[in-house]
């Protein structure tokens, strides 16, 4: 073969690297034809094209170009008979049956060309509103208008539009656009789809059949290369029992290389996003992290008036701009203010249709709300009045006016597309529902209207129900829908002990619910006997790999052998053994379990399906089977040849392998032959100072001297020096092995080619380097400070004093006397290094006259150098320039300079400082910075300026600054703290936050300002507190009782159940809860569920 000699080494062509391709026939089509290649030695373009022309016999005749795509791309190769003639050329090469692997190439080919993968060409996607962009209002005098309106881009867009263009780079990236209903989240994803319109070949998902959750947990793991994931309404796909499965695999989606680029596109409303992301480690907070952009709700100043301007082509945005109120214009747009006229003079039949869907999607119902559960719920919010004038055809008439569009706009319900008759609840009405019924709990045949219809939704519903202390409600819902868990635990929260719960939930628990049937395994031992008489393992889902994991420890654990071979059986047929972080844990529960057969299997189909070309996969599979004694699949995965597999230009991966291969395993004697046959020393890469030391090392273990001998001498010529570290790892090993020629060569290489303090270290124990620290002292550029020090820190390692000097010199003459940190280390390096007379010409500079004093720390450490250098007269001229230049407004840099003078033992600088009279100019506004200097002010001995401090803060503090008062009422000395309640706070601070109005009523109650604490109490902070912070609820709950203030406290108690905050410790009286209308519930149990 020619080529070009390097090193004396034959330069080979480069193995053409295997693209990444999602799961599907595509990908067994490439898997197959890059087998083939690699078995067949990794032939040239040229070999194959020139195979390819001496058989005239073949179906295609594919170019040079074509097969390098066909092998390399991760697209389908359009011509199936291209694709057949290099798998029959390629396949004679590996000494395959030709006529077998062009069959496979057919089938696959055809598969994958069938095979539509997820989603639809973005060119295709043409309507907006299918996507669930908002139509927009229209009205019969506006005439023949566009679909959508022009289109006005605001901050978010360009946000997100760079978003998009990293998508269209090649990342895998999410945006979740964040506003509240109607505010142009959903119409800015879809104007953002034009750049990737305009590049071509992208394709567009929206999950959402049967349901949204289940639509992406069926097909996430397909979702292949240059697709958008449309998932408007997020909260549907990252909430209920599947949120975290939904989160994973969307992570999984972002970060899989084989699937980029991917743009992950999603809205939600802010209190969706506050109630998905409450738990800081989720899988769903992490997916979220980052990737949401904040759309406002308003139009203001420019915005405006750039929609303005576009109102003067579009008759809707005319309309819209003139009947906005506060700038909320895409609602209006969006036919908010319709919807709110429709539902508000809705007659009483349809008024209560929507209040029962209001209910409902506010207490966790999906927005696909049943015909049935309308009909059953409906009327409990009707008068009896109101019910006897109905017609017979009432839900009809209701359902037609609820539907009936608002100004072109979809009206209040609109009917989806589903098999059973289903209406979704308009997202602006649904938004301004959470509003109007906060504090509402539905009526009691609202539950027994859910519990008979809708019963996937029923766990959401009944944790609600539970939340708002229905616990009966709460239990009939978790029971209709087979809950075990939350009935269990309803159970033990009440204190029942009935045996009958815990019997039918081992009777009725769902067999496809594995985590559901592992919990009750775990908490009922007693009665596992009843339960596994289901015979679980033979149907619980075997595709939640942990919780089957948990599963297989429970049964064998409890000696049920049946169970344990069935559902090993099972995980084992369905295990993707690509999952190689799975495959350990598996494999390990197994061994655990006692299913030694599978265990088998499993590790058998691994090593004989494993990729070959990824040298990183192969070593992890041979490290397992290694440490777990898997001799048997060990021999089979060295049986696949894998040393003829790895790239052999691979330094790390070569020395990788040949560790792994050196030991008494069957084959491994033969790899190790095989490896060395194909001259990895004479083809290693030479890029990387590590591998190649690596290399050397493992060579020399497996006693390949001339090898050893080779890959010696190529790195003394060859060595890339780019990246000095490891360099010295390098030369250790060429001494240990005795290579001293080439040792030297190529310190000597290194010595001429990188800067010689850079190599000090790496050099230090080699005779080259006692040529390096003169080089170090006269060349370094002592104007890079950090080269510089770098340098003499080196220099001072190695022991070389007088080359330090001479460069320690050259450093304090030159040196620039504006930057602090670079003097103080510099002056810490030359104390280190003992060169005093050094020191010395830098402080005869006079630095402390010179040096900027804009970053206090580094300021602060030139301080304690200058002081550790016994420079007394500089500490004094910096301290004073401090003392004297530093503006006095900021309490936290004055706090920080009077710490720092004060370190310094600048006595006379404090003073002059104080003199300045900070407490008279100090902003007030950080209240918590203001107390903090005003103790060190104190312990300082400044009482004047302690005391001028105190009152001008009781003076100025804003009394409505609920926190700053609290704060200086909790820190103050009780005379100021007095003068601050006649000052009458109480009547103005702000009473949302119910921690801080609690701890207000306290510090007022402590310093005896009763007139305060009734001022407060007479505001009824009861009925105005928000009721979101739970623990803040709590303790002014108690506060109030302890101040005697039992009526407040009853009334913030009666607020909490309506809005899903309903607390035993607070709602007292309700040992078996409350019935809808507050009052406690009758005795109950098990005989009063349905």
């Amino acid at each position: 073969m020619n080529g070009d000699r390097r090193g004396g080494a034959v330069r080979r062509p480069r193995v053409i690297e295997q693209a990444p391709v999602p799961p599907g026939p595509l990908a067994e089509l490439k898997k197959l034809v890059y087998e083939l290649y690699l078995q067949a030695g990794a032939p040239s373009l040229d070999v194959i094209t020139g195979w390819i022309a001496e058989d005239d016999a073949l179906p295609g005749a594919p170019e040079r170009d074509t097969i390098h795509r066909i092998i390399r791309d991760n697209a389908l190769p359009p011509s199936q008979a291209d694709v057949v003639t290099v798998v029959s050329v390629l396949s004679r090469a590996a000494r395959w049956d030709p006529g077998d692997a062009a069959e496979r190439a057919r089938a696959l080919w055809v598969a994958a060309r069938m095979d539509p993968g997820v989603g639809v060409p973005l060119a295709r996607v043409t309507d907006p509103f299918a996507l669930e962009v908002h139509r927009p209002i229209s009205l019969d005098e506006m005439g023949e208008l566009p679909p959508l309106p022009v289109y006005a881009r605001r901050a978010h867009d360009d946000r997100l539009a760079a978003v998009v263009a990293r998508a269209r780079a090649g990342e895998s990236v999410m945006a979740v656009l964040v506003a509240g209903s109607s505010a142009g989240k959903t119409r800015a994803c879809w104007e953002a789809l034009q750049p990737l319109r305009e590049a071509g070949g992208w394709r567009l998902w929206h999950p959402y059949d049967p349901t949204r959750h289940e639509a992406a947990l069926r097909a996430l793991d397909r979702v292949g290369p240059r697709t958008v994931v449309w998932l408007n309404e997020t909260q549907e796909y990252l909430g209920g029992e599947d949120a975290e499965r939904v989160a994973a695999k969307l992570r999984t989606l972002l970060a899989d290389p084989a699937r980029k680029p991917v743009l992950v596109l999603g809205t939600l409303w802010p209190e969706h996003f506050d109630a998905l992301t409450r738990r800081p480690g989720s899988q769903v907070s992490q997916v979220l992290d980052g990737a949401v952009l904040e759309v406002p709700d308003a139009f203001t100043g420019a915005d405006l008036t750039a929609m303005r301007a576009a109102a003067d082509s579009d008759a809707r945005l005319a309309w819209a701009v003139d009947h906005a109120e506060c700038g909320q214009i895409t609602q209006v747009l969006a036919g908010g203010s319709a919807l709110l006229e429709r539902f508000h003079t809705a007659p009483p039949a349809a008024k209560a249709l929507l209040l029962a869907a209001m209910d409902a999607r506010r207490l966790g119902h999906r927005n696909a709300l049943s015909r049935a559960f309308l009909e059953h719920a409906a009327p409990e919010y009707l008068s009896d009045v109101h019910w006897g004038q109905l017609s017979s055809d009432w839900l009809a008439e209701a359902l037609e006016y609820a539907c009936r569009p608002c100004k072109g706009a979809p009206g209040p319900l609109m009917r989806t597309r589903s098999r059973e008759p289903r209406y979704r609840l308009a997202d602006y009405l649904d938004q301004y529902g959470r509003t109007l019924r906060r504090a509402v709990l539905p009526p009691d045949g609202f539950w027994r209207a859910a519990t008979s219809t809708d019963l996937e939704d029923l766990t959401c519903l009944g944790l609600a129900a539970a939340h708002r202390g229905l616990y009966r409600d709460a239990a009939q819902c978790y029971k209709s829908a087979r809950a075990v868990h939350q009935l269990l635990d309803l159970r033990d929260k009440l204190g029942f002990d009935d045996p009958r719960w815990l019997q039918w939930a081992i009777a009725h628990v769902p067999l496809d619910d594995i985590r559901a049937v592992e919990y009750l395994l775990v908490r009922s031992a007693d009665h596992a006997a009843a339960l596994l008489a289901r015979d679980p393992a033979a149907h619980v889902p075997v595709d939640d790999l942990e919780a089957v994991c948990g599963l297989l420890s429970w049964l064998s654990g409890a000696g049920a052998a049946e169970q344990v071979t069935t559902l090993a059986d099972r995980v084992v047929a369905w295990f993707p053994v690509g999952d190689h972080e799975g495959l350990e844990m598996l494999l390990e529960h197994l061994h655990q379990a006692g299913a030694t057969r599978q265990e088998e299997e499993l590790a058998r189909r691994a090593a004989d399906s494993v990729p070959m070309n990824d040298p990183q996969v192969v070593r992890r599979l041979l490290s397992l089977f290694q440490a777990n004694d898997y001799i048997e699949q060990l021999s089979v995965l060295l049986a696949r040849d894998p040393a003829s597999r790895v790239p052999i230009d691979d330094p790390g991966a070569v020395a990788d392998l040949l560790l792994l291969l050196n030991g008494p395993w069957p084959g491994a004697t033969g790899q190790i032959a095989t490896l060395l046959a194909r001259d990895p020393a004479g083809h290693a890469a030479l890029d990387d100072p590590w591998s190649a030391g690596d290399l050397l090392d493992r060579l020399h273990r497996v006693g390949a001297a001339d090898q050893v001998a080779k890959l010696a001498g190529r790195a003394a010529a060859h060595l890339c020096l780019d990246r000095p570290p490891g360099l010295g790892q390098v030369l250790r090993r060429l001494r240990e092995l005795g290579f001293v020629e080439q040792m030297t060569a190529l310190a000597e290489r290194a010595a001429a080619l990188v800067p010689a303090d850079v190599l000090l270290i790496e050099l230090s124990e080699f005779d080259v380097a006692e040529l390096l620290p003169q080089r170090v002292a006269e060349d370094c550029p002592v104007t890079d400070s950090y080269s510089a020090k770098r340098a003499l820190r080196a220099l001072h390692k190695a022991g070389a004093t007088e080359q330090a000097a001479v460069l320690a010199r050259r450093i304090t003459e030159q040196v620039s006397l504006a930057g602090p940190g670079v003097l103080a280390g510099l002056l810490e390096r030359l104390a280190q290094a003992g060169l005093s007379g050094e020191a010395a010409t830098l402080l005869a500079r006079d630095p402390a006259a010179h040096v900027a004093l804009d970053d206090l720390e580094r300021v602060g450490r030139l301080l304690v150098a200058l002081r550790g250098s016994g420079a007394d007269d500089q500490v004094a001229v910096l301290a004073q320039r401090i003392a004297a230049g530093t503006s006095l407004d900021d309490p936290k840099v004055l706090l920080r300079v009077l710490e720092l003078l004060h370190e310094a033992a600048a006595t006379e600088q404090i003073a002059t400082l104080l003199d300045r009279g900070p407490a008279a100019h100090v902003l007030l506004g950080d209240w918590e910075a203001v107390w903090k200097l005003l103790v060190a002010l104190n312990q300082l001995g400044a009482a004047e300026q302690v005391t001028a401090l105190l009152a001008r803060a009781v003076e100025h503090v804003p009394l409505d600054d609920a926190k700053a008062v609290l704060w200086l009422l909790a820190n103050l000395p009780v005379e100021e703290a007095v003068a601050l309640a006649v000052r009458g706070p109480a009547a103005r601070v702000p009473l949302d936050d119910p921690e801080v109005v609690q701890q207000l009523l306290g510090q007022l109650a402590k310093i005896d300002a009763a007139e305060q604490v009734a001022v407060l109490l007479a505001r009824d902070p009861a009925s105005r507190v928000s009721l979101r912070y739970d623990f803040g609820v709590h303790r002014l709950w108690t506060r109030l009782r302890m101040l005697g203030a039992n009526e407040q406290a009853t009334s913030l108690a009666e607020r909490l159940p309506p809005e899903g905050k309903f607390d035993p410790s607070v709602n007292t009286g309700h040992p078996f809860g409350r019935e809808p209308d507050g009052t406690p519930a009758e005795p109950w149990g098990w005989d009063d569920l349905d």
